[in-house]
């Protein structure tokens, strides 16, 4: 069995799954953006806080103190990006202008799709001279 530094037990669908509903997602191909508001209107960290024991049965004993004991919403986003992580998804994190405002909105993402990071042999080096 491989060593994972996070889990004893590889998370799976069982856990994932009300995670995800704990966020307001449907399932892990729901690509909806999701804020720290929705989040406030869903009682995620409450939802996540009724998790606790279910999350303590991945974690190993010392990860779990830290990640498994207080709930705050950036707490939450973790929990989520570490449990999603091997499912082979990403959880994305974009600051966007709303209202005139900065927010960090949030989306789920396969691994092999990510569509913001431009690959590194894509990249052209263009020069710019004003002489």
């Amino acid at each position: 069995m491989p060593k994972n530094q996070l889990f004893k037990v590889m998370p799976d669908m069982q856990i994932v799954q009300p995670l995800l509903e704990a966020f307001g997602l449907e399932d892990i191909d729901d690509s909806r953006y999701f804020t720290y508001q929705n989040m406030k209107d869903a009682d995620t960290a409450e939802s996540v806080q009724e998790l606790r024991e279910d999350l303590l049965k991945y974690y190993i004993p010392c990860k779990g103190k830290v990640y498994a004991t207080t709930f705050t919403d950036k707490k939450c986003i973790t929990i989520l990006r570490q449990f999603v992580k091997p499912m082979n998804y990403k959880c994305l994190g974009i600051e966007k202008s709303i209202g005139g405002k900065k927010h960090m909105t949030y989306r789920l993402i396969p691994l092999d799709k990510e569509q913001l990071s431009p690959k590194k042999d894509d990249a052209r080096l263009y020069v710019i001279d004003f002489n």
